[in-house]
């Protein structure tokens, strides 16, 4: 069994005492889960961050996140873009870019990498990568596969869902076809989002909470009362997954 801390959402700005939503310190936040993970369980095999590491575009926010993960992080940690890194920045991050086309591999599994980036905060998949993606599937049907991208998959039924994919029913068709997929995992939405995708042999999705502020899935824009999260999941040697969401409290 393989176990992987799942993050998401950090939100980092340049200036570390900067406070964002509901008045928390994104820096801090991040900082206080890769600690409380860690003492929690010790036998994480690898981290994987699902996007929007900075809050503010800037070259600090990033070395921020590359000092925190070097100080705090003893296992692999890979990282996918979101919409709020859409800048040039983002590149000094290559070390740790999981790219469509080029999983990574933890004991039996392979986890796969979907840049949904395009038009401000709306995202969108893109058919090549789905394509290198379903060669890698398919080029390895021994083994089990779990898929990371951004943007949630599938509406949320909050005012989140005008920050959705555009390209939503594709990227459902591409499922459907019977892409062999254990699970997908996502952030975007500041919220642990549990649903399934296609109809014969449904895809459990899972989202994350955020690593900062919370967002309250309803149809106006609002702060959930929730606090900073993260999620550890359990990937067993059977090809199933189990996933428990933990929460922080602000110190």
């Amino acid at each position: 069994m393989s176990t992987l801390l799942h993050i998401s959402d950090c939100h980092l700005f340049g200036d570390t005492t900067r406070q964002g939503y509901g008045a928390i310190n994104p820096q801090l936040s991040l900082k206080q889960i890769l600690i409380d993970a860690f003492k929690l369980c010790e036998n994480i095999s690898a981290v994987i961050v699902t996007g929007d590491i900075s809050g503010d575009d800037s070259l600090a926010s990033y070395q921020h996140f590359t000092i925190l993960m070097e100080n705090h992080v003893t296992t692999p940690v890979y990282v996918i873009a979101g919409n709020h890194d859409n800048n040039p920045h983002f590149d000094t991050l290559s070390a740790y870019h999981l790219v469509a086309g080029k999983p990574v591999e933890l004991g039996d599994w392979q986890i796969h990498g979907l840049d949904t980036r395009f038009d401000g905060a709306r995202g969108q998949v893109d058919t090549q990568e789905l394509k290198a993606i379903g060669k890698q599937v398919t080029e390895n049907s021994h083994r089990h596969h779990l898929l990371a991208m951004h943007h949630h998959a599938s509406p949320s039924e909050s005012w989140m869902d005008k920050h959705d994919l555009s390209n939503a029913d594709a990227f459902l068709h591409w499922v459907e076809e019977g892409i062999a997929l254990a699970a997908i995992i996502h952030g975007h939405v500041h919220s642990p989002l549990r649903y399934t995708l296609g109809t014969d042999n449904p895809v459990p999705v899972m989202g994350c909470p955020a690593s900062c502020w919370q967002w309250e899935m309803a149809s106006e824009f609002a702060l959930s009362n929730e606090q900073p999260g993260y999620q550890l999941i359990r990937l067993h040697d059977d090809g199933t997954l189990t996933s428990d969401i933990k929460r922080i409290k602000i110190i």
